[in-house]
């Protein structure tokens, strides 16, 4: 079915490329549904699917998005921290900080700033297997199950 699977991990996201065909991307689709996946928007030539948050099992919300231009696939997948979730930090952060009786609060919220700004930069993490600091082994994880599923759909 296909030549070959190339994974490219782009520090925001890991894009994989492979070649393929209908069956192989219905294939691909049914297996990310089994894995707690729901289609988010499916369109001609796209299909992008969301997983929530399963946080207690060290699981953080993902993205998957596959293109199709013939019989190439272009799948991107990443793991990300929800707007909801920067929102309600930086909310709270408002909120309580000033009430909480924090001795040096002032050095409490500078550091929730910063925090909430590098939630906001580095908002995407890719799935690759060498994965360190925010988020290693459900990255690791993730990366090494995209790819099994890609190569059995693909191939």
């Amino acid at each position: 079915m296909a030549d070959e699977l190339t994974i490219r991990h782009l520090g925001r996201l890991t894009r994989a490329t492979a070649r393929g065909n209908d069956a192989g991307l219905k294939k691909f689709r049914n297996a990310l549904l089994l894995k707690n996946f729901s289609i988010a928007a499916e369109r001609e030539n796209q299909l992008e699917l969301r997983r929530r948050a399963y946080l207690t099992q060290d699981d953080w919300p993902m993205r998957v998005i596959v293109r199709r231009d013939g019989a190439q696939f272009e799948i991107d997948y990443y793991l990300y921290i929800p707007w909801g979730w920067i929102g309600a930090f930086t909310v709270l952060m408002f909120l309580v900080l000033p009430f909480a009786g924090i001795p040096n609060a002032l050095l409490a919220f500078g550091l929730a700033l910063v925090v909430a700004g590098l939630a906001i930069y580095k908002q995407k993490f890719d799935c690759r297997p060498d994965a360190r600091f925010w988020q290693q082994r459900p990255r690791q994880r993730w990366g090494e199950t995209l790819e099994r599923l890609l190569r059995e759909a693909f191939f």
